[in-house]
Order: C-alpha cells, then sequence, then structure tokens
C-alpha cells in the first residue's frame, strides 16, 4: 500500500473513528462482525458505513501501517484537536 492509498484507507476508516476505536482495531480477538456490530450500535453507523470503517482498519493493522497512520493522524489539521492529541500518544505508546 502506496503513501496515496494508506492516507485515502484512513479517509475510509475516518480519522476519529480510528482513533477513538484503536485498541479494539488492534484487538484482533474481536471479530470484525462484532467491530461492525459495535459500531452500529454505539456509533450509530450504517451497517454498509461500519463495514467499510472496520474493513480498512484492519487492513491498515495488516499491512503494519499502524505507524504511519498515526503521524498522518497526528499531522492533520482538519480534525478535532483531541484526535491529533490522543494519535500523538498513541504513536509515544507503540
Amino acid at each position: 500500500m502506496n503513501q496515496d492509498e494508506l492516507v485515502r484507507t484512513i479517509q475510509s476508516v475516518g480519522m476519529t473513528t480510528f482513533v477513538k476505536y484503536f485498541t479494539a482495531f488492534l484487538d484482533l480477538s474481536i471479530s470484525s462482525e462484532d467491530l461492525v456490530d459495535g459500531l452500529i450500535k454505539i456509533a450509530k453507523y450504517g451497517n454498509n458505513s461500519a463495514k467499510t470503517k472496520v474493513n480498512s482498519a484492519r487492513r491498515i493493522i495488516k499491512n503494519s501501517l499502524v505507524m504511519e497512520a498515526l503521524e498522518i493522524i497526528s499531522k492533520s489539521n482538519n480534525i478535532e484537536h483531541w484526535v491529533v492529541q490522543k494519535a500523538a500518544h498513541l504513536l509515544e505508546k507503540e
């Protein structure tokens, strides 16, 4: 996955969604179906939207691009400040 594809994949998840549910996306013991159900119930996403978000997040993880994704998010000027801060914090932890 090149840089442009990574950015598009992050946008498919949503930067805020990726950071907010980062730990759940990273936990491979949680099935994708359970994550989809959780996003529908908790975040009120539609079924197709939730599937796209989960599949995109898991694609980033599968391709070992978590650090790069968090780096992109931590440098974004188009999202809420707390998301940028949390992405930066997660980068420090990883």
